[in-house]
């Protein structure tokens, strides 16, 4: 029989936490069927301060499977992997603390990823994402389409030179099969992010799919660690310099993340090693070495905007 664990990493989410809680379990009772069982979700703190924990903890009463683990090791990173680790199904979800899940969302996930390990095998590590509803803090809709709002490209899992300068794949959506967990976890934290290391993962060694429908509600307000940035074209043309120096600090993340991917994956097939290995040795190159790897489309973003961005960062970043 077929479960489902959902991982979900929280700090300081006594607001908006219940009411994502019950949206699981409302998931989970639809999900329901002869050949599926709800497992656990597994509840990681980072020892918040405010009442999420007298929250959860009023909930896992009325509802068993609701567990509840506090985690004194800082970060999001680490968060997440104390959450995923508390997992033991054949398949588990990542889930934030503020959003809504619609009640279809596990149902259209495990049908997708399903299909890829009958077409691969359920050896093949699997990782399957969907696109969602950004919201306001009332769960107003902003953005019907996060892919759209985003002008994300989400097919770009298929192209590592796409997909190991920029993450297209939002956490919060994700299923993944457990040889996918096996494989990636424990997340490093020279990684960017924990569901950008999955991804890379999951489409180097194994297969990625993606959905193009929402299945949640994607709640945005101030306290928000990881959001949709708003306005972002009207931020860089008043202020082109700072969003410069966001694309080197961004750059230099991917950087030490795909350094931190060779450490852990001293075999990396052929399709990507040219790309990480460029990538990872960036800062090292010569300018003139730099500019011909980007020529010959080592690295690229997809975008005219950003090509452009890394093409001066090529040229004017010092040498290490």
């Amino acid at each position: 029989m077929r479960t489902i664990d959902i991982a979900l990493a929280s700090y300081n989410g006594e607001a908006f936490i219940a009411e994502q809680l019950q949206s699981i379990l409302a998931c989970q009772r639809q999900a329901g069927d002869e050949a599926f069982a709800s497992g656990n979700i597994n509840v990681s703190d980072n020892m918040s301060s405010d009442g999420t924990a007298t929250v959860v903890k009023a909930l896992s009463a009325q509802h068993p499977n609701i567990r509840f683990f506090p985690n004194g090791n800082r970060g999001v990173i680490n968060n997440f992997n104390h959450a995923i680790q508390q997992c033991s199904a054949d398949y588990v979800m990542l889930s934030d603390q503020d959003d809504v899940w619609l009640p279809e969302k596990m149902q259209l996930s495990l049908q997708k990823l399903l299909e890829l390990e009958q077409r691969h095998g359920k050896d093949c590590p699997v990782l399957v994402f969907t696109d969602l509803h950004v919201t306001d803090s009332r769960l107003q809709i902003t953005a019907p389409s996060f892919f759209a709002a985003q002008r994300l490209i989400p097919d770009s899992y298929r192209y590592p030179k796409h997909i190991f300068l920029a993450n297209v794949a939002p956490g919060c959506t994700m299923i993944m099969n457990r040889k996918l967990l096996e494989l990636a976890m424990p997340v490093p934290v020279e990684a960017s992010m924990h569901d950008w290391w999955l991804l890379l993962v999951a489409s180097t060694f194994g297969q990625v799919a993606h959905i193009d429908r929402p299945t949640m509600l994607y709640r945005q307000h101030e306290n928000n660690q990881v959001g949709a940035p708003s306005k972002r074209y009207a931020t860089f043309l008043l202020s082109p310099l700072a969003q410069f120096r966001i694309a080197g600090q961004r750059l230099a993340q991917a950087e030490a993340q795909a350094n931190a991917f060779m450490k852990r994956f001293p075999a990396i097939p052929q399709r990507c090693a040219d790309t990480v290995q460029f990538l990872a040795s960036f800062r090292k190159l010569s300018r003139t070495a730099r500019l011909r790897g980007l020529m010959q489309k080592k690295i690229e973003h997809r975008t005219r905007a950003k090509k452009i961005i890394l093409y001066l960062l090529a040229l004017t970043l010092p040498r290490m």
